[in-house]
């Protein structure tokens, strides 16, 4: 995954169903976290983080009104 992705979590996260886009991709020494942010009508957004070896997010897509860095396409 990277920036810009919609996703999903799974049944694995308290967030369950939820559908937000990967704000964040960092990688650590054996693991990456995601930050991805959530819409919530009339509340902002909520920013869950999530790591990759956890997996709780099931990836739907690329978001079309979304920036990337340029070295993740």
């Amino acid at each position: 995954m990277i920036t810009g992705d919609v996703v999903q979590f799974n049944e694995k996260h308290k967030w369950c169903g939820c559908l937000g886009i990967v704000t964040e991709k960092k990688e650590y020494i054996n693991d990456i976290r995601y930050m991805v942010g959530v819409p919530m009508p009339e509340k902002g957004t909520a920013y869950i983080f999530s790591m990759e070896s956890a997996n709780e997010l099931e990836y739907i897509g690329r978001a079309v009104l979304a920036e990337a860095n340029e070295d993740e396409w």
